[in-house]
């Protein structure tokens, strides 16, 4: 039995590590990161800051360890999508569902906090989407061109690098005090444009059946 109580400590700090970064995860997507203190995660979920420092160094730690989890779950669906037995322009569409979900409820301030206040984290984002994620879509590429659904023409390296800086300048734009559009309804459109000018007339065929998928939940 004395063996099992240092378990059973590290087995409930766990929990509660999973909980403090759920609930931070939320407050930071809902109103930014800067805008959030130790004292209102203790508040929300009824436990002392004593309790998060147990878990967390400090804020700065407490980021860090949100951003990693973010990263390693958006890994983790990639690759899901990217092994499924679905054509290349279905396994887009579902990349680009799972984007558009995923900031549904994000406040662009988290995204200003991210790149002004923490950018080391902000590089760590950035480094995920040149590379893994532009990896994924390039063999993705590949697929679809051997598949007949994307034009023979089109190189994959540089059209997945275009995807990127499409998807990083649509985040700016979201971004931006002068945007007057949701997230989702310039992401859907870039999307759009970006599908139909690599698609075969077989892909364009498909694409037109499906392509409103992306706004789907």
């Amino acid at each position: 039995m004395f063996f099992k109580f240092p378990n059973l400590i590290c087995t409930l700090l766990l929990d509660e590590s999973y909980k403090i970064l759920e609930e931070a995860k939320q407050l930071f997507m809902r109103i930014g990161i800067k805008s959030v203190s130790m004292d209102d995660i203790a508040q929300i979920l009824h436990i002392s800051k004593k309790t998060i420092y147990k878990c967390f160094k400090d804020k700065q730690d407490l980021v860090n360890r949100v951003i990693e989890e973010k990263i390693n779950f958006e890994k983790s669906t990639l690759k899901k999508y990217a092994n499924s037995n679905k054509n290349a322009i279905q396994r887009m569409i579902d990349f680009s569902r799972y984007i558009s979900q995923s900031k549904k409820n994000l406040n662009p301030t988290m995204i200003y906090d991210m790149q002004k206040f923490y950018p080391d984290q902000w590089a760590k984002m950035e480094e995920f989407r040149t590379d893994y994620f532009k990896d994924t879509v390039k063999n993705n590429i590949k697929h679809g061109i051997k598949s007949g659904l994307f034009r023979p023409d089109i190189n994959a390296e540089i059209i997945a690098l275009m995807y990127i800086t499409l998807v990083s300048g649509m985040v700016q734009q979201f971004t931006s005090a002068k945007n007057n559009y949701q997230f989702q309804t310039i992401h859907f459109q870039m999307v759009s444009y970006h599908l139909h000018g690599i698609c075969t007339e077989e892909g364009r065929k498909y694409l037109k059946q499906h392509i409103n998928e992306i706004t789907n939940q």
